[in-house]
């Protein structure tokens, strides 16, 4: 059973071109367009990982990964962050309190073959 991914961007294009990449790579996909939505997504159909934007409208990726965290159905689901801010690494800073971190943090525009390299390290194939 292939393993499931739920992207949550704002960018359309941005869903489009990872929900292709995925594919081909043999991942199931799933997306969502905003936090509020996938959030209820994850709840709803807990995925093996989730990519997540940092920017975005009605929650912010920020305020999503903290719900994610702090709800026991998806707290342990690996989380992927993708920004395009500078000094991303920064920007979480001391805003998580004790919440663990991301499993990885990818910088915008991704490098395709490391960003698959950097999800099959995290769930395999």
């Amino acid at each position: 059973m292939a393993k499931k991914i739920l992207i949550i961007d704002d960018e359309k294009d941005m869903r489009v071109y990872l929900g292709a990449l995925f594919k081909k790579a043999g991942y199931d996909v799933q997306t969502a367009e905003n936090g509020e939505e996938g959030l209820r997504a994850a709840a709803a159909a807990p995925p093996d990982l989730i990519t997540l934007d940092v920017l975005m409208p009605k929650k912010s990726g920020l305020r999503a990964y903290k719900d994610l965290r702090t709800n026991p159905v998806t707290r342990e689901i690996p989380i992927i962050i993708l920004t395009g801010l500078a000094q991303q690494q920064d920007f979480f800073g001391d805003e998580l309190g004790a919440l663990s971190r991301p499993d990885a943090i990818c910088e915008k525009p991704i490098v395709r073959e490391d960003f698959l390299d950097t999800v099959r390290g995290i769930i395999g194939d």
